[in-house]
């Protein structure tokens, strides 16, 4: 097998991510954002620590400390045509799914006011966050052991021909040469069909995340605030198939395991020019990690480019964040958000090469409606636009546009103490992706469901 051919089909083999709104950018922090997906203006609640950092200067003096959890269920699919030349071998059309749950992935946040100044931080999953299991493999993987034993199957064709026309010649050394070659490549097809019909592709991708900042109140209705933000990237991938020996890996698995880090930073401004109506803008500079690769297993692992100490770069892009809210009545509080993805100036690749997304943008709408003392309700929508091109995405982790409705309540037991219900559907739109030819449908089903707990130190 060939090190080109490994790299062209699998290169967006990189991240396995539970819910994005951006190609690489998790914006599902907090059980918050579940009830209601527009989070940009939040000034009340301690979410404000990653979605609006400048909104934590106006919240009512103490300590806020959030902690929640989400259960993700979904279900990622491709399905492929595989043509004439696969089906000659026995490689029929394929398809294959994941449905992996997680059941762990947590975030937090504090926030401590005090008169005009704010310290804000925050913890969860900023990119990946989970594992991605397919027993079958993906239609990248088919494709890829199915197009080098029809490359084989050729040069078996060619090498035999020559055989039979040396035998007729009386040629015997020559015939013996290419009968060998032939007999080599026949082996090499079998054990290449072999591995497409019976592989499996297993990949854990979590990025952690947390930021520390400040804010201030310069006016009344004026802040600012800034953080810095610490990530640090997971990867690991092993793909197994028993014909794997055949091909002289030395074992039944191909695996690596990467990490990477870095530091960046977060700015914002909230401004209300009337007490009722909130404008926030929010810039999150570009993660850039840099992956180290190590404990690469396989010795065909080296054909495909996997080494130890081999880096790459699977950076955050830069984010611009803009929000509108107007309290409207005083139990009812609407909003708007708009996110925009500059994933044009960002390297988002994987261990195999480079990949080229356009910028990408999200945009969201919700209400907050407090029923009555101890009870709130939130709804919100929203739209998410990928960067995406019929030649770049990904088989593996499918990048596609959504629609997204979240809803919940909260809960308070007492003034000091919030419980947060909510649940978030994404309606993934099915897109066609062309992998050296073949065209590829990618499909994707997501659900959310969590819980969080809020409490007050109103005297801290």
């Amino acid at each position: 097998m060939k090190k080109i051919a490994f790299a062209s089909i699998l290169a967006l083999l990189a991240t396995a991510s539970v819910f994005a709104s951006g190609v690489e950018n998790k914006t599902n922090m907090s059980t918050g954002y579940l009830r209601n997906p527009s989070r940009n203006t939040e000034a009340k609640r301690p979410e404000a620590s990653y979605y609006n950092v400048a909104g934590t200067a106006f919240m009512t003096d103490g300590l806020y400390i959030e902690a929640g959890n989400q259960f993700v269920f979904k279900e990622y699919g491709n399905e492929m045509k595989t043509g004439n030349a696969l089906s000659a071998l026995g490689i029929s059309d394929y398809y294959s799914n994941d449905e992996t749950t997680v059941y762990l992935y947590p975030d937090a946040d504090f926030v401590y006011k005090h008169d005009k100044f704010a310290v804000f931080g925050n913890f969860g999953v900023y990119a990946g966050g989970g594992s991605l299991s397919y027993s079958e493999g993906t239609s990248a993987t088919t494709l890829l052991f199915g197009g080098e034993a029809a490359t084989y199957y050729k040069k078996a064709q060619a090498a035999q021909a020559a055989a039979t026309n040396y035998a007729s010649l009386g040629d015997t050394e020559n015939a013996a040469k290419y009968g060998e070659a032939a007999t080599q490549a026949k082996a090499a097809v079998d054990a290449l069909v072999s591995a497409a019909k019976s592989h499996s592709l297993d990949v854990t991708s979590i990025t952690y995340g947390g930021q520390l900042g400040i804010s201030y109140l310069f006016l009344d209705n004026l802040s600012f605030a800034a953080g810095l933000r610490y990530v640090h990237g997971t990867q690991s991938m092993e793909i197994k198939s028993d014909a794997f020996s055949s091909l002289g890996n030395g074992s039944n698995k191909i695996s690596y395991e990467a990490n990477g880090y870095t530091v960046s930073g977060v700015f914002g401004i909230h401004y209300r020019p009337i007490e009722v109506v909130d404008l926030a803008v929010q810039f999150q500079s570009k993660s850039s990690v840099k992956y180290e690769v190590k404990d690469v297993s396989g010795s065909l692992a080296s054909k495909f480019g996997i080494y130890d100490g081999k880096t790459f770069h699977t950076d955050l892009p830069a984010v611009l964040n803009l929000g509108a809210g107007w309290q409207v009545l005083e139990p009812l509080y609407l909003s708007a958000s708009f996110n925009y993805y500059f994933n044009y100036f960002a390297n988002q690749d994987s261990i195999l090469g480079e990949t080229d997304y356009d910028n990408s943008w999200e945009v969201a709408i919700g209400a907050d409606w407090k029923i009555c003392k101890w009870v709130s309700y939130s709804l919100g929508l929203q739209y998410g636009k990928q960067g995406t091109t019929d030649d770049s995405n990904s088989t593996f982790n499918p990048v596609l546009d959504s629609f997204c409705v979240g809803t919940g309540v909260e809960v308070f037991p007492t003034e000091e103490l919030t419980v947060t219900l909510a649940g978030l559907f994404a309606k993934y739109f099915d897109t066609d992706y062309y992998l050296s030819g073949y065209k590829t449908t990618l499909s994707k089903k997501v659900t959310n469901l969590s819980i969080g707990v809020t409490y007050h130190f109103p005297n801290l």
